[in-house]
């Protein structure tokens, strides 16, 4: 009798724990994304305005309505550019229909098309910088790196695994032990054997599909991460106060929901479509006579 009564209060507590367990594996795995999107998080995007600082010094943005309207204009685009680009990247990451070959075919031609369109060099050679700097750093936050630490920062030189025979084979698609980032892996193997560039956008995509709980809810991070940096960059250069960027940015909201919800709508051909305005502003950026940023 007291067998059948301790049953049920096992089998629950047992169920109690598991769910905990799964929902702490969730936590877990939304903070692994947000550490990536965090402003500090030293990737270089404090160094790039996107073309902004070239609407500041043509006097297009001088005041605190001005950024609010660029703010509000660029996320009318986005989900043609990096949140499309990173959007598309995650789903093919996680389309359970494609073989590994499959998928490597279709992210190099995302790559290729994303690169194509990224016409301003700046943007290009920054995303490009950007995504290398992501997959050491997702290396290196790895239990079993590929890479050796900086010796600068007080960590070995010694290469802990070899990379020809444990990283992902872009072929294979076959994920070394005890790696979590196999579609992050199998992206550096195709840029390091130059199949593919290596765009930001797209690497931030592919560790949405290998660390997010969900790649919505990814999507809407990363946006605010891009926002959140030119509010960054608009306190700066404009200069607008620090209030004034966050009142700004909190009403961008429910455009970012809306940029991202119409990237899920979007084909890789949609890419590109639309924001020539910004594509002009960041290569005149190139000749601007001083500048802050980097582009």
């Amino acid at each position: 009798m007291a067998y059948t009564l301790s049953t049920p209060r096992r089998r629950t507590s047992n169920a109690r724990e598991h769910a905990k367990r799964s929902a702490d594996i969730i936590e877990l795995r939304r903070l692994n994304y947000l550490q990536v999107c965090d402003s500090v998080f030293p990737v270089g995007a404090f160094a790039l305005s996107n073309g902004m600082e070239t609407f500041v010094q043509h006097d297009i943005i001088q005041s605190n309505r001005d950024f609010a309207d660029y703010l509000h204009n660029y996320l009318e685009v986005a989900a043609y550019k990096e949140i499309g680009q990173m959007v598309i990247a995650g789903r093919i990451a996680r389309d359970r229909r494609l073989s590994s070959t499959g998928f490597t075919r279709k992210i190099t031609e995302l790559d290729s098309l994303a690169t194509a369109l990224q016409a301003p060099r700046e943007i290009r050679e920054g995303q490009h910088k950007m995504c290398l700097r992501m997959i050491k750093l997702a290396d290196q936050m790895e239990s079993n790196p590929l890479q050796p630490m900086d010796v600068r920062h007080g960590g070995s030189a010694r290469r802990t695994v070899n990379m020809r025979h444990n990283a992902m084979d872009p072929v294979s698609s076959t994920p070394s032990v005890g790696r979590t980032i196999p579609h992050v892996d199998t992206y550096k193997a195709l840029i390091d054997t130059g199949h593919c560039l290596g765009l930001h956008a797209i690497v931030m995509g592919l560790f949405a599909a290998d660390k997010a709980p969900d790649l919505r809810e990814a999507a809407i991070t990363y946006c605010y991460s891009l926002i959140s940096a030119l509010t960054v960059c608009a306190v700066k250069a404009v200069p607008i106060s620090q209030y004034a960027g966050q009142i700004a940015l909190r009403d961008s909201f429910p455009a970012v929901v809306d940029a991202v919800d119409l990237a899920f709508t979007l084909h890789p051909d949609d890419l590109g479509i639309s924001g020539a305005y910004l594509d002009i502003a960041s290569m005149q950026h190139e000749t601007l006579y001083s500048r802050l940023y980097m582009s």
